[in-house]
């Protein structure tokens, strides 16, 4: 894996302006942003009691994995069930560093006593957001190598994450086959390559770094990530909207890569928003 500097490759900007974040879009750059914590929060915070009283009595979605860093399985769906926060916030604390392990990622539409709790950026405002999810984790949860055929600004609400980003290509990173439930993820792990089965994967350069509580990243569609939760309890919001029709060209063998994933995604936000149709 080729070593690059990372500055040269990640945008910082603090309390950007409207037209700024945009061109970091349209240049499909990848960005910091600080500054806006504080009103993104309305003052609040995250802490395990604090997402607890908020979220109240709604079940959240989990992801129950077999270790911290298991990778994708290119013939299952992630092992999703519904369990109360408690019972989250009560394996968060118990669950050995080593595994099994529990991710919550839900749709915040299915948390509505969550949303007075934060708002969103304004960047956004205008823009047709397709999902929003909450993340939450213990310390050391990975999420494997993959990239998303979608805009995403990811809020660091509480905690901390190592990222390890790669500019879209698809011959270098070894994606599983586009007919397997994983089209998106990588072969390879970033952290410990094995070079032998994957020699390609030499030309790529890392864009490594940490995001901070309080922080944004602006992960443009169709770059590659690998992150893990460093800190003894992480919380994250995603905000994702679609690609324009020039990056979906500029970047079309890795949209038609995702295109499976993409149908799986969209049934499921469709129950979501049909569960939900009619509530305020």
């Amino acid at each position: 894996m080729s070593t690059a500097r990372t500055a040269d490759r990640l945008l910082r900007l603090h309390r950007p302006t409207q037209s700024e974040f945009r061109r970091a879009v349209k240049a499909s750059r990848l960005v910091v942003i600080t500054g806006l914590s504080r009103e993104l929060s309305r003052g609040g915070s995250y802490s395990l009691d604090d997402l607890q009283n908020a979220i109240g009595e709604h079940r959240v979605e989990v992801d129950r994995r077999a270790s911290r860093n298991t990778p994708q399985d290119p013939e299952a769906r992630p092992n999703f069930e519904r369990i109360p926060f408690a019972e989250l916030r009560a394996r968060i604390e118990s669950e050995a560093y080593a595994g099994p392990r529990t991710y919550l990622q839900d749709d915040v539409r299915n948390l509505p006593s969550f949303h007075s709790s934060y708002q969103v950026p304004t960047y956004l405002r205008n823009t047709a957001i397709v999902r929003t999810k909450l993340w939450v984790s213990g310390k050391g949860i990975v999420t494997p190598l993959h990239y998303d055929p979608v805009e995403v600004l990811h809020w660091m609400m509480e905690g901390s994450k190592r990222w390890l980003c790669f500019q879209p290509g698809l011959r270098n990173f070894y994606p599983h086959g586009v007919h397997t439930k994983a089209p998106m993820f990588s072969k390879v792990d970033p952290t410990a390559p094995d070079m032998s089965a994957y020699p390609r994967w030499k030309h790529v350069r890392p864009i490594e770094f940490e995001l901070h509580a309080g922080e944004l990243l602006y992960i443009p569609a169709f770059y590659w990530h690998h992150v893990e939760s460093t800190a003894d309890h992480n919380v994250s919001m995603n905000y994702i909207w679609l690609a324009s029709p020039w990056k979906n060209t500029r970047y079309f063998p890795e949209f038609v890569q995702a295109m499976p994933f993409v149908a799986w995604q969209a049934k499921k936000i469709a129950s979501v928003r049909s569960r939900h149709s009619g509530r305020s």
